[in-house]
């Protein structure tokens, strides 16, 4: 048992010595020597986007160099992707974008460039899923609300026909719930709540954007679709408390060019990493309803390849598709 455990002790060190290493060698090679450009594929004031204007302010501060924010919006994410993708692949142009990237190789017909072309860096925050409704809608949870409506159809809202909260609801409702249910898009997260609230629309499908709703009492979270409770809204049950086996969050994550040197993508991983971990960070990052989930380069690049598995299920299930 001795010799197990220190054997375990012995391969742990060795990966940290080996990240350690390619760090170094990054920070041998002077990286960075000039401002670092954040391609945002998402608008400002959004879920990437806080994320990444909190990384950058922290990196300005460790690096001494400026860290820029470009909000590069348009075509579920792709724009910025595809900005990306061409970029000098010196890891001075950096994607920072959402789950669409691992929904849109299976929901759009033709998609000018392929996830090969990028190399994931970190995928270091998350916010599960949350379904939502006004509480005078829903005096019990999910599975008595569903029960209380299965004669029905239901309508939910979100923030668009494509994104991952809409993929995720309606194929909760479809294969899990076993309820009809009537999708309602609207142009943004704040026009959904808003329909929510004046109780035009049963339930609001989303991620980060309800959170200080719930906290607030404005509505009220029936379940979140992750693997434990949200801290930023403790009292909301996840899915599967609420009876059914059901996961799926969004999440931000960090990419550059395909050919960036492995060194300097690790010596990313590893600064973006410290600042989700440092307890001023994890801390801040909690309270506004992220779920901080670091990860080395090579568990980045498996869960990757892991949700694009498992959200081109939910588009195919759904039939959601783009041309």
């Amino acid at each position: 048992m001795k010799f197990v455990r220190r054997a375990a002790a012995w391969a742990v060190a060795a990966v940290v010595m080996l990240a350690g290493a390619n760090a170094a060698h990054a920070q041998d090679a002077k990286y960075p020597t000039k401002k670092v450009d954040f391609i945002v594929a998402f608008a400002a004031g959004g879920f990437a986007d806080t994320l990444a204007r909190f990384v950058a302010q922290k990196l300005n501060e460790s690096w001494g160099q400026s860290v820029v924010i470009e909000n590069r919006g348009g075509a579920g994410g792709n724009l910025g992707a595809r900005a990306v993708r061409s970029a000098a692949a010196d890891g001075y142009t950096v994607l920072v974008t959402t789950t669409a990237l691992a929904i849109n190789p299976t929901m759009y017909r033709r998609l000018d460039f392929t996830l090969d072309e990028l190399a994931a860096v970190a995928i270091p925050a998350a916010s599960p899923e949350t379904i939502a409704a006004h509480p005078s809608k829903a005096p019990g949870g999910l599975k008595e609300f569903i029960a209380a409506n299965k004669d029905r159809e239901v309508t939910f809202a979100s923030a668009g026909v494509g994104s991952g909260s809409h993929l995720a609801a309606e194929y909760f409702f479809r294969e899990h719930a076993k309820t009809k249910a009537l999708h309602v898009p609207f142009r943004g997260g704040s026009p959904a709540i808003q329909a929510v609230l004046g109780n035009q629309v049963d339930l609001i499908a989303s991620s980060f954007g309800v959170t200080s709703q719930v906290v607030d009492g404005k509505l009220k979270g029936l379940a979140v679709a992750s693997p434990s409770r949200n801290p930023a809204m403790p009292d909301v049950p996840t899915y599967k408390e609420s009876g059914f086996d059901f996961e799926a969050e969004s999440w931000v994550g960090f990419f550059v060019p395909a050919k960036t040197d492995p060194a300097v993508v690790t010596f990313l991983n590893s600064a973006i990493n410290a600042i989700v971990t440092e307890a001023a960070g994890r801390d801040h990052l909690s309270k506004l309803g992220f779920r901080l989930t670091p990860r080395s380069v090579a568990e980045t690049q498996a869960y990757l390849k892991s949700e694009v598995g498992k959200w081109s299920t939910m588009v195919k299930a759904v039939g959601v598709y783009v041309d």
